[in-house]
């Protein structure tokens, strides 16, 4: 069925983007890495927003075959990330939740969304719970629905490690490595 649906999107995309499939997404993987550069001095100095931008430009593998070929980086993306949803920056806060819950790919990335239709995406919903209730505190868009979402999928145990994070979210897992410490990147 995966083969199926892999196929299915694949042609579908071919058709839909006039065959230009892997020319857009090299020129996204382009565009992300080129604009890496500016944003490097700011992020480093503590701008959140800058590190968050930072963390968008490596940011995602989704688990399939194309992660070996493409510029992006999970460790990278969620470390910058972490910074600035540390800070308070709920954007970050958000896209944590996002990846963790399952969907680390966002944007026009064809070619890797179809890749990850026959990969495996590392989830943790403790702490993408954590981090969507951290976001829908401060009122972020999009992330009660997004909270809901993950409610639904969640276990018990998935409950309760997120209430137990929440109390000091400043110091809760967020970085790649920190959530799973087991795995590596096997680019």
């Amino acid at each position: 069925m995966k083969n199926f649906l892999l196929l299915a999107f694949l042609a579908s995309s071919l058709v839909l983007d006039g065959c230009y499939t892997p020319l857009v997404e090299g020129a996204q993987q382009g565009y992300d890495a080129a604009r890496r550069d500016p944003l490097k001095a700011d992020a480093a100095s503590g701008d959140p927003v800058s590190q968050y931008e930072l963390g968008d430009s490596y940011c995602c593998h989704g688990g399939g075959p194309m992660d070996k070929v493409s510029v992006y980086d999970n460790h990278k993306a969620t470390y910058w990330y972490c910074l600035a949803a540390k800070q308070g920056y709920g954007p970050a806060q958000l896209r944590l939740a996002s990846i963790y819950s399952g969907r680390p790919i966002h944007g026009l990335h064809v070619a890797l969304r179809a890749s990850a239709l026959v990969g495996n995406v590392d989830t943790d919903l403790g702490v993408a719970l954590l981090w969507a209730s951290v976001a829908a505190k401060q009122s972020v868009e999009n992330a009660d629905a997004m909270r809901n979402e993950i409610l639904e999928q969640a276990t018990a145990k998935d409950r309760a490690r997120a209430a137990a994070l929440a109390n000091e979210w400043q110091t809760a897992p967020c970085k790649w490595a920190e959530v799973f410490p087991l795995a590596t990147d096997t680019r």
